[in-house]
């Protein structure tokens, strides 16, 4: 009885999934959308990547593109995530001629710091490094060290090796080093110890390994000592600096042609939704022209009487100058203004003087990467164009755990066919909506009375069991 008791829940179970499931599965198909896209991939790599293009910014239609989707070749819909554009950092390598100050100390004394005195001037610039005197010394002081001052703008990137030149006529050399880094002169942190060599074959071929690489870190001083081998005073160090330059993220433009606005002068510039715009401005077809004005967007005000119209309210976003003109043997043109992303299907522009001009309005954003995981059967379609369409993207992590942020920069990309607009409408025919609706009304009364007539037997037997059990 127990058998058959485990038998019939699984039953009731599974059916009360289907009804869960029912209204989804027949609700979100290619066919529901307006516009469609093929993506390609290569079918080697389970997640990939493409950046959204200007088309679904223009014909999605929810702000925050919840009507986008992705199928599989069977209509099958994948998990997918939106990532918001993110700007890279661009590397640059550049040598740096660093000045060297030799230290001398006596044999007897121990320590680095004994016997030194280092003057600097007011920027930090190391002036000189000399040897303390104290009463008659029987040897002269010898070669112990070497200080580095990386130069005043050394703080505007960061060193990550040091490359050493041997003086004239020295052949052959080998030593082992310790590389310590400072900001002040008076705390020291070892960064690095590596050997350097130079040596010369039969055939009188030289082979060097003369650069010293640690992780790139800023600093103002450093300080050689030897470790191994005779110290020497090399005829010249230099150092490898690593510049880093924020690159943002690329951005997309739309110009936009001016109508007719709701009030005196404005004119007004209709837009998509979906579109996060982050720098607006504007281009002129004239030339000579400098335009003081305001942009934003209008405001509706419901009247409070029925018999009143409703008043529109000018919000202004934008107070700047717009202008083109010839100067100099040159043209000057205003740049775009960056603004907080925002939403908007109209922009208004208010001129602040009497001017004829109509200048078209352009509209900057960066668009999101679509990270999806092709797990279905190629080839793909990305849908968009649906009004009533729900929220379908999932988190960055679900889609592709694990990845960082490097490896998802890296990712395949998907390659797209042209944009198809689809000729038939993005919801059903009435009368077939409502026969759609009938059939799947009919399924679901059908499961319900399954289910309850189910739960019905699950009591009986559970009462039988229980009166076995007394």
């Amino acid at each position: 009885m127990m058998q058959a008791f485990a038998h019939l829940a699984t039953a009731v179970a599974a059916l009360a999934l289907a009804l869960a499931s029912l209204p989804a599965a027949a609700a979100d198909t290619p066919a529901h959308y307006a516009y469609q896209q093929q993506l390609t991939v290569s079918g080697r790599e389970a997640v990939v990547q493409y950046r959204l293009p200007r088309g679904v910014y223009l014909h999605a239609l929810s702000a925050e593109l919840h009507d986008l989707r992705v199928f599989d070749a069977d209509g099958t819909r994948l998990p997918f995530a939106l990532r918001a554009p993110a700007g890279a950092a661009q590397a640059s390598r550049q040598g740096v001629a660093v000045r060297i100050f030799p230290v001398f100390a006596q044999p007897d004394q121990h320590g680095i710091d004994a016997g030194v005195e280092i003057r600097r001037a007011g920027d930090g610039t190391v002036i000189s490094v000399e040897a303390r005197t104290v009463g008659t010394q029987a040897t002269a002081p010898a070669l112990s060290a070497l200080v580095l001052d990386m130069g005043a703008e050394s703080g505007g990137g960061a060193f990550d090796a040091l490359q050493f030149t041997l003086p004239a006529g020295t052949g052959r050399y080998e030593a082992r080093l310790g590389i310590e880094t400072s900001d002040d002169l008076q705390q020291w942190h070892g960064i690095a110890d590596s050997s350097v060599s130079w040596m010369v074959s039969g055939d009188g071929q030289a082979l060097a390994s003369d650069r010293i690489a640690f992780e790139p870190r800023q600093f103002r001083y450093a300080r050689i000592h030897w470790l191994a081998g005779k110290p020497l005073q090399f005829a010249g160090i230099r150092a490898e600096a690593v510049r880093y330059k924020e690159i943002p993220a690329p951005l997309d433009t739309l110009l936009v042609q001016p109508v007719p606005g709701k009030a005196g002068t404005d004119l007004m510039y209709p837009s998509a939704i979906a579109i996060p715009v982050q720098r607006v401005g504007l281009q002129f077809s004239e030339r000579n022209v400098s335009l003081p004005a305001e942009l934003g967007r209008y405001r509706e005000l419901p009247s409070l009487r029925e018999a009143r119209r409703t008043t529109w309210q000018f919000e202004p976003l934008v107070s700047a100058t717009f202008y083109r003109f010839g100067q100099g043997g040159r043209e000057r043109l205003s740049g775009d203004v960056p603004i907080t992303p925002l939403h908007s299907d109209h922009w208004v522009l208010r001129p602040l003087a009497t001017s004829g001009s109509q200048p078209a309005l352009r509209l900057g954003w960066s668009p999101a990467t679509l990270v999806f995981l092709a797990n279905g059967r190629a080839p793909y379609t990305l849908a968009y164009g649906r009004r009533d369409a729900k929220p379908a993207a999932w988190a960055i992590g679900q889609v592709a755990p694990g990845l960082s942020e490097t490896e998802l920069g890296n990712l395949e990309r998907a390659t797209a066919a042209a944009e198809r607009f689809m000729a038939r409408p993005a919801a059903p025919a009435p009368g077939v909506a409502a026969q759609a609706s009938a059939s799947a009304a009919s399924r679901k009364g059908i499961l319900w009375g399954t289910l309850a007539l189910g739960l019905c037997v699950l009591a009986a037997m559970a009462w039988q069991l229980v009166r076995q059990m007394k």
